[in-house]
């Protein structure tokens, strides 16, 4: 597997090139009602890495307060409609812009987690005033206790799921089928876990765990580790015993050395 590091490397002077591009880009637009533009996604991480489909840079752009400026007037038209973004094509630069409301510390806990880590994970490209760059501060300090919260969560639900309770229920009806679900949901919600312990926000499903392998604080031969736990037979109560021990005593356990103390409100 190449990892987020090897990949970094690899790109380093594509990445250079698009973040002046981009810079380029964003010199080149009215500002007038727009307060800060973020560089986000696999340019900001730098492991920007295109296939045969292609790549966009992501951007995030914010609105002045009060302002009802759309993306078309600013951008031009959407060429790719079906997106949840406004995409554009500038000297053969693809880029997809969400274009938002101005947020500050209010704002930032109405989102969903993904937008959370796509915030703290951006880089600002323009911020009129330094005022989102100021705000960020406080933010910062929401997203440490928030994070700390999301694990206490996490693991009490971990905890539901493992105990002897639930277990008992489904082992009286043979179904091991849904204990080894009830495992791989735990599973799951462990490496969501790994991102706080990391004092980050979980991303998207789709790309949690491989992300995880580049978190600085992980369980010793998390990958070689993480192999042998979705390995399943699903019928099986000898696989289902092997997997749990195997989650609890590599997994749970670093868990529970590496978790911080939860922030007072």
């Amino acid at each position: 597997m190449k990892n987020q590091e090897e990949i970094r490397k690899m790109q380093e002077a594509l990445i250079e090139k698009l973040i002046a591009d981009a810079k380029q880009f964003i010199d080149s637009i009215d500002m007038t009602e727009i307060q800060t533009v973020l560089l986000s996604g696999s340019v900001s991480r730098g492991d920007f890495f295109p296939g045969k489909f292609g790549g966009m840079i992501d951007l995030i752009v914010m609105r002045k307060p009060g302002s009802t400026v759309s993306a078309e007037s600013l951008f031009g038209k959407d060429e790719e409609p079906d997106i949840p973004y406004h995409c554009i094509t500038v000297n053969s630069n693809h880029f997809q812009i969400l274009l938002i409301d101005f947020v500050d510390a209010k704002v930032f806990p109405t989102f969903e987690e993904p937008m959370k880590y796509a915030l703290l994970e951006s880089s600002v490209l323009w911020d009129h005033g330094d005022t989102y760059t100021k705000e960020l501060e406080t933010i910062k300090r929401y997203a440490t206790i928030d994070q700390r919260k999301q694990l206490d969560n996490c693991l009490g639900y971990i905890g539901y799921l493992l105990s002897d309770y639930k277990k008992d229920r489904w082992y009286r009806r043979d179904a091991f089928c849904q204990m080894h679900e009830n495992l791989n949901t735990s599973i799951r919600l462990m490496i969501q876990c790994l991102y706080y312990i990391n004092g980050k926000y979980a991303p998207s499903e789709d790309r949690r765990l491989y992300y995880s392998y580049s978190l600085p604080k992980i369980p010793q031969n998390y990958e070689d580790s993480m192999h042998e736990l979705f390995k399943q037979d699903i019928s099986s109560e000898e696989d289902y015993y092997r997997r749990e021990e195997l989650f609890k005593s590599r997994f749970m356990e670093f868990m529970m050395k590496n978790r911080p103390i939860t922030a007072s409100t």
